[in-house]
């Protein structure tokens, strides 16, 4: 069976481009200049790829002339955070920069650049990759990622995990965590808003925002930073300003561990493991703690259906 339009249907769909097309260049005159017209074709691309009937009456705004901004999904005290298409290939890109406002703050340029650096350095199935580095026209650093779209913070309000689900998760993380530290950084900042879920599926949890990352065996004092972290996942060491290692993510895995497991509908042996785990990971001494992140792997391990590393 041919999948090709009926001859009608294509005529009349050529008809209606051919006037698109003269629309979109009937003025091809100085008041009329090329950038605007780009833009438009731009507008009627993004409705097409959206599916959309009407065009967005809104200038989106471009960066770099590439990345055409379609949507603010994050806006933070000092950074912001917008979903953006690039104009030729199409392809969804986060772009993260600092606030308008602290366009001159030298402690956040600093911040953002490093972040930029051990995201670009760092390639693994579990960690979300910074892809380059853009000057804005005020001269702030714009950090290009790739687009995941959902953050586990969001999928945990939806419906309950299974054991199965909450273990694909802590793989994830871990292995994750494991390739952060085998690189000499601690990431200090795991929770449910910097897993972010590729294409929903939740064995594709990548690790995002290195934006407080540091140095094993450095402190944040010595990026300026006086706290760093969420109070809910942070550990006590990091929370006292010390100087950490990768025990400190452990312990945030294992606070995670612990809501993932609050959000798990179910009860059995094998939860009971997961909360021994949990415990385990979330040890106020770090010399309580797994050694590293491939330690606790192992002793996941043999709760999981599926290989852990994948």
């Amino acid at each position: 069976m041919s999948r090709e339009p009926p001859d009608a249907d294509f005529e009349e769909i050529a008809r209606r481009f051919s006037h698109l097309w003269q629309a979109l260049n009937a003025r091809a005159d100085s008041r009329y200049p090329l950038e605007t017209r780009q833009m438009l074709v731009d507008r009627v691309r993004d409705a097409l790829d959206r599916g959309e009937a009407r065009l967005s009456d809104t200038d989106p705004g471009v960066i770099a002339n590439s990345f055409a901004l379609e949507a603010l999904v994050h806006d933070g005290a000092l950074t912001q955070i917008y979903r953006a298409r690039h104009r030729d290939l199409g392809t969804l890109h986060a772009i993260k920069m600092p606030r308008p406002e602290h366009a001159d703050d030298p402690v956040l340029r600093k911040l953002m650049l490093r972040e930029a650096e051990i995201g670009i350095t760092l390639r693994h199935p579990h960690i979300a990759g910074t892809q380059a580095v853009l000057r804005l026209a005020d001269g702030r650093p714009a950090l290009v990622m790739e687009w995941l779209g959902r953050r586990l913070a969001d999928r945990l309000q939806e419906q309950p995990l299974s054991p199965d689900e909450v273990i694909s998760i802590m793989i994830s993380a871990l292995s994750g965590l494991d390739a952060i530290h085998a690189a000499g950084t601690v990431h200090c900042d795991l929770s449910p808003l910097n897993l972010l879920v590729a294409d929903g599926d939740l064995s594709h949890l990548k690790i995002a925002d290195f934006g407080i990352a540091i140095e094993v065996g450095c402190r944040h004092g010595q990026l300026d930073l006086a706290f760093a972290g969420q109070p809910d996942f942070v550990s006590p060491e990091q929370m006292a300003g010390e100087s950490l290692d990768g025990r400190s993510d452990l312990y945030a895995a294992g606070l995670l561990l612990s809501l993932l497991l609050h959000h798990c509908g179910e009860e059995g042996e094998e939860l009971q493991a997961l909360e021994a785990l949990a415990i385990c990971l979330s040890q106020h001494n770090p010399e309580d703690r797994p050694e590293n992140a491939k330690a606790a792997l192992h002793l996941l391990g043999g709760l999981a259906k599926r290989p852990v590393g994948a």
